[in-house]
């Protein structure tokens, strides 16, 4: 049988670098989710000399570098904290979890500039050593609304704009604090040192706001940061753009192209010619997300083609109905220790499977832990003994469909649906 994954609670950082099958895992943070092309070199480049060339986009927008050894992951986050892409201080790096909406100042129907919102929290990270006793996943985000919002994206902390004002909300709450711009980052910071006063009272301390709001009510936790939560009605929310291929942002003829990377997964090599390209048409800068894609920013729209026949040759998708984007997997074994099958190369062999139904996703997760995915999918496979259980419309956690299904079964299974809705 195969033993129980191992539910760590943290996620690797540049400074603590976590084991896993195919050596350790560290991770880069840029800054607001901004990448020059310098910096993407550079990243490439050691992820090349340091590691295995492989490179993971994950949800927190940030690049996980794998197949580091330990003394090699000590010269790799040296490299990474002398190019000023990470803080020295393994406290300040571990908290540091900060997601923007992508497009930041480039979207003129954003309703702030989210980049800088983002970098005046890391500010207030990197001034208050009383922060860093966050617990190592606790995240903050910051949504400017616009051509690409946050709108399925949680954090413990989530900051979105409400008329002229910020509401200032709770994972797992249904109310905000509203504050005006220049208030916002001390607004997050008393709900920030809130969580850490609450879960010090509780036996046993909750690891996310969601759990803290759970187990004490939102109310007792606003009252508790000097707060006054109010209850904001949700907006509309506009559908949401793919963020892959050509994005226009409506002036100046000015574009931005989104690059899929299938499965989360972009190479070294690929990683740096991509920051060529990204210099050769304008604007020599992209931005991470967390939705598997990288943004080329500036783009002229006179350049698309050319852009996106250079991206396809590297193997990425340009296309947003790749049938690659309805999949969510992870890297499965042998790179994860957790997982008893390939989860990576079966989410190749049924892509072309998944692309005949339209509008359906297919999550396939090595183990029960779901790293890929949290939400549910139209169909979930979780690897169980070097075989698959099958869930429909749910999570990993769910009641199971089908148990101990071989992949031949799978793919059967696909074909069928297929045929049914012909």
């Amino acid at each position: 049988m195969t033993a129980a994954p191992a539910i760590k609670g943290w996620c690797p950082t540049l400074l603590s670098p976590m084991q896993s099958g195919d050596g350790w895992l560290a991770r880069v943070k840029p800054s607001a989710g901004c990448v020059s092309a310098d910096a993407a070199r550079l990243i490439a480049d050691a992820a090349r000399r340091h590691g295995n060339c492989h490179i993971d986009l994950t949800s927190r927008a940030n690049l996980q570098i794998r197949g580091l050894s330990p003394r090699s992951a000590e010269a790799f986050a040296k490299t990474i904290i002398d190019a000023g892409l990470a803080s020295a201080d393994p406290s300040l790096e571990a908290v540091r979890n900060v997601t923007a909406s992508p497009l930041g100042p480039d979207d003129p129907s954003a309703a702030f500039d989210s980049h800088a919102l983002a970098r005046d929290i890391e500010t207030i990270l990197a001034g208050a050593p009383a922060l860093w006793a966050l617990p190592p996943k606790f995240c903050i985000l910051v949504d400017g609304g616009g051509a690409l919002p946050l709108a399925d994206i949680t954090a413990d902390i989530m900051v979105c704009a409400k008329g002229d004002q910020l509401a200032v909300r709770l994972d797992g709450g249904t109310l905000a604090a509203l504050c005006a711009p220049s208030a916002f980052t001390a607004t997050v910071k008393a709900l920030a040192l809130a969580f850490l006063r609450l879960s010090a009272e509780r036996s046993e301390k909750p690891r996310r706001m969601r759990a803290l709001v759970m187990a004490v009510g939102e109310e007792a936790i606003f009252a508790e940061a000097g707060l006054c939560g109010t209850r904001v009605p949700a907006g509309s929310t506009p559908e949401p753009k793919a963020p892959i291929g050509l994005i226009s942002l409506g002036f100046q003829r000015q574009h931005v192209f989104g690059v899929g990377l299938p499965f989360g997964r972009i190479e070294a090599d690929a990683l740096h010619a991509l920051a060529d390209i990204s210099e050769r048409y304008r604007d020599g800068n992209f931005r991470t997300t967390p939705w598997r894609a990288l943004l080329l920013s500036g783009v002229a729209g006179a350049d698309i083609e050319s852009v996106a026949g250079e991206v396809e040759a590297l193997g990425l998708i340009v296309d947003p109905t790749d049938p690659r984007l309805n999949i969510f997997a992870c890297v499965g074994a042998p790179s994860c220790m957790n997982a008893s099958i390939d989860a990576r190369g079966d989410a190749v062999r049924l892509a072309t499977v998944v692309g005949a139904t339209r509008g359906d996703t297919l999550h396939i997760s090595g183990c029960i832990k779901s790293c890929a995915h949290r939400g549910p999918a139209s169909l979930t496979l979780v690897g169980r003994d070097g075989r698959y259980d099958l869930i429909r419309n749910g999570t990993a956690t769910d009641r199971l469909s089908l148990t101990g299904l071989t992949m031949d079964q799978v793919e059967a299974l696909l074909l069928s649906i297929r045929e049914q809705r012909r």
